[in-house]
């Protein structure tokens, strides 16, 4: 365990020093705006994230992040979902840069997601047998769809991942980035997301 750690040590001064101008004192904040679509609940969201990141190179880095959102899913004849979004947990960064300020940059992300919020409607897809007659009092078949209406939670663990591009000001102290491709899994559900994330580098 001790030479793992010693290795592990090694490997961060050994990077800080190939990075230039990154220190043990720097860190990226990015925060901006996101737009997702979940699967399953058919819901659109709309929220916002905040993650602070640890460079270790300028091709590899640290960070935590939380995201809060709200979903709604707009259905007027089916399964209707609203409910808040909160996703917190450490993500590994990583850059490639083409050269001016521009780049690649990718994410893999380790989160807790929670969802709290209601839902209610028609279970299409989950009728159920009633007992049914005819006017000659024979049994029929009939279905019933189930409909329901009660508070819904759900707290699990989320991967996700995206690729996107990033630009830097010289000095890499300010900066934007857009990812176009962001995918998401959660307790057998997938989420695609849009974010614009706008970045400001400290020390």
């Amino acid at each position: 365990m001790r030479k793992l750690i010693r290795l592990l040590a090694i490997f961060i001064f050994a990077s800080s020093a190939m990075a230039g101008d990154i220190t043990w004192k720097t860190f990226d904040i990015k925060t901006g705006p996101m737009v997702a679509a979940w699967d399953r609940t058919q819901s659109s969201t709309m929220g916002w994230s905040l993650e602070l990141v640890k460079p270790i190179t300028p091709y590899v880095g640290v960070g935590a992040m939380i995201e809060g959102a709200f979903n709604a899913s707009g259905c007027d004849d089916c399964v209707d979902y609203r409910y808040d979004e909160l996703s917190e947990g450490l993500f590994v960064n990583m850059n490639v840069p083409f050269g001016l300020g521009i780049g690649l940059i990718s994410n893999f992300m380790f989160l807790v997601n929670f969802q709290d919020g209601t839902v209610d409607g028609l279970y299409f897809n989950d009728p159920y047998p009633v007992d049914a007659y005819d006017a000659e009092g024979n049994p029929i078949r009939v279905y019933r769809m189930h409909e329901d209406n009660h508070d819904y939670y759900n707290e699990s663990f989320m991967f996700r991942s995206n690729l996107g591009v990033f630009w830097r000001t010289p000095g890499e102290r300010f900066g934007l980035e857009f990812y176009p491709l962001d995918f998401a899994v959660i307790n057998g559900d997938a989420r695609i997301t849009f974010s614009l994330d706008a970045v400001v580098r400290l020390f």
